[in-house]
């Protein structure tokens, strides 16, 4: 994710950009709880076989959630280029009905 410099909706990129960082993050964490609570549930004691479950079982819901997260900012991203994309055709148009009087839209 970048920040376009002409964009009109900078805080909106912003945003996006954001809510994928923190959902990286998230992913990472998540990760490192998923393969702790694998480690301890494998190879562990009677006592942490259950923490280790609790832990993996975590884990793996911090990444599904920390993936919703990242794709969530990417849709904000995504909407906010397809904007500015589709309001520079609106500028070429108009530009070029100018130029061509007889140029219809329709």
């Amino acid at each position: 994710m970048y920040l376009q410099d002409n964009s009109r909706f900078k805080t909106l990129l912003a945003l996006g950009t954001t809510l994928s960082t923190v959902g990286q993050i998230i992913i990472g964490v998540g990760g490192l709880v998923a393969f702790i609570g694998l480690v301890s549930f494998v190879g562990g004691d009677s006592i942490s076989k259950p923490f280790g479950l609790i832990a993996l079982a975590s884990g793996l819901l911090m990444v599904g959630l920390g993936y919703l997260i990242v794709a969530n900012g990417q849709i904000i991203s995504c909407f906010v280029s397809m904007e500015d994309n589709t309001h520079k055709t609106v500028e070429t148009l108009n530009e070029l009905k100018n130029k061509l009087p007889n140029f219809d839209l329709k």
